[in-house]
């Protein structure tokens, strides 16, 4: 038998290589990189499982009871107010616009939010009102009914609410966006006989489509005392940053639905956030005061043919650029000139009078637009 000393079998031994310590880093980027790309494909799976696909027609249900009628010898006052789902008030600024912030305002804030709106809405006595960026569930407003704060505000009503976003999860933001349910509304002291929702075309293709809005028109009917034709009241709120494009095709649905109502013989009333400015409406004393920042662009009256009255109260700022806040907490101007735009109003069809419009100047407060009033009267058909 061989023997073999010590020297032979320390020899013998394989030692292992130091790893260096970029090697060890090299790894833990590479597990770190793998989650991310693995969690981001997650994400993407899951919001594309979940998500909303609006038909392009949906009947809608109408909530709420009043015994109230309308006839073509009153005076009706219509409201469109963006509230900006409670949470884009003087104190905030907002990414999309310049500013930081994606979620601006506390939960007490937007609560409080909400009961300035109200009380303004209360004040008003409405008789039609149509908001725009209601919440009902989502996480910049912290999960707020703000569609059941509004119905409950104002008693004796019907009310119809249409989805103009919804998504599981929107991954912009620190803290991000996260859950959002959001639509349009409408609420009438009159009965509502229909409401439908009236898909819009889209902005975005997949996987934009999974995290952003889907536009939709709010259509809802109001049966006349004594005549065959009915009042119908459009809630609208086109898309703002899209392509011309997108908004030549968004323009063109609109259209087509205000003209195959008006040819029926029925009074047509269609309000909102347009995000444009009407052609015909002077808006010289909104100039855009910084080449970067956002600019409407125009919808051209010509287009809709004869007949159609385009009402915006161009004396006051229907909205404001959320580049930075305008007020200080305790509620103090912090900026006298801001960029103001012109962009919400009424395309009232020829058998309706427009006895006055007015925009209500409430320096952005609650929202980062103000509140348009108009008051109407049916003519007899």
């Amino acid at each position: 038998m061989s023997k073999h000393s010590y020297a032979t079998y320390q020899s013998s031994i394989i030692t292992k290589p130091k790893r260096g310590a970029g090697r060890i880093l090299g790894r833990i980027f590479g597990t770190l990189l793998f989650l991310i790309v693995f969690g981001a494909v997650c994400l993407l799976a899951f919001l594309t499982l979940t998500e909303y696909q609006p038909a392009a027609s949906e009947q809608l249900e109408i909530g709420g009871k009043t015994l109230r009628t309308l006839s073509t010898d009153e005076e009706m006052t219509i409201l469109t107010w963006n509230i900006g789902y409670g949470g884009l008030s003087d104190q905030t600024d907002f990414i999309m616009d310049g500013g930081k912030d994606v979620i601006g305002s506390s939960e007490e804030r937007v609560k409080q939010n909400m009961k300035d709106i109200i009380a303004e809405a209360q004040g008003l006595e409405p008789d039609i009102a149509l908001f725009q960026e209601v919440d009902i569930d989502s996480w910049r407003s912290y999960g707020i009914n703000e569609a059941r704060m509004l119905t409950n505000s104002l008693p004796n009503t019907n009310s119809a609410f249409a989805y103009n976003y919804k998504t599981a999860f929107v991954p912009i933001g620190i803290p991000p966006y996260g859950k959002i349910e959001s639509g349009i509304q409408t609420i009438s002291s009159f009965p509502i006989n229909s409401a439908v929702r009236s898909s819009l075309p889209q902005s975005d293709g997949w996987p934009l489509s999974t995290v952003f809005l889907k536009r939709a028109q709010l259509i809802t009917r109001i049966p006349v005392e004594g005549s065959r034709h009915e009042l119908v009241i459009i809630n609208e709120h086109p898309d703002a940053y899209v392509s011309e494009e997108i908004h030549r095709k968004q323009m063109d649905a609109i259209i087509e639905t205000l003209q195959k109502e008006a040819s029926k013989g029925n009074w047509v009333i269609a309000g909102g956030d347009w995000n444009h400015h009407f052609s015909s409406i002077d808006v010289s004393n909104y100039p855009l005061l910084r080449e970067d920042s956002w600019q409407p662009g125009h919808i051209d009256v010509k287009e809709f043919g004869e007949g159609w009255q385009f009402v915006m109260d161009n004396t006051t700022p229907t909205s404001r650029l959320l580049d930075a806040p305008i007020s200080d907490e305790a509620g103090n101007p912090t900026r006298e000139v801001f960029q103001g735009y012109m962009i919400d109003g009424f395309i009232v069809s020829s058998n309706v009078r427009v006895e006055s419009v007015e925009t209500r100047n409430l320096r952005f407060k609650a929202s980062d637009h103000n509140p348009v009033v108009i008051k109407v009267l049916l003519e007899k058909d």
